[in-house]
């Protein structure tokens, strides 16, 4: 997890970088770890899954993935109670 302190306020970012091909749960989980660490710091906690596909713009493995692991992180973040599951 990254800390980045901008102009406008500090962002967190959690980032994949030691984990190669991270599984839809591993990147949920990540997502989650995230938005918790940015709210102990009292940072609203806003995620989101990049992917070189915008809707349905593309298929293929890389964006299921990002599909799988939002929803994931949408039934983890909504079980965990700490916040709305919009992602």
């Amino acid at each position: 997890i990254f800390f980045m302190l901008l102009e406008d306020g500090v962002k967190v970012f959690g980032d994949c970088a030691l984990n190669v091909s991270p599984t839809a749960e591993q990147l949920a989980e990540i997502a989650i770890s995230s938005a918790k660490t940015a709210k102990k710091f009292g940072i609203e906690p806003r995620v989101a899954f990049l992917s070189y596909a915008t809707g349905d713009s593309n298929k293929g493995d890389l964006v299921d993935k990002a599909i799988q692991a939002t929803a994931l992180a949408k039934k983890l973040a909504g079980e965990e109670g700490f916040m709305e599951p919009k992602l």
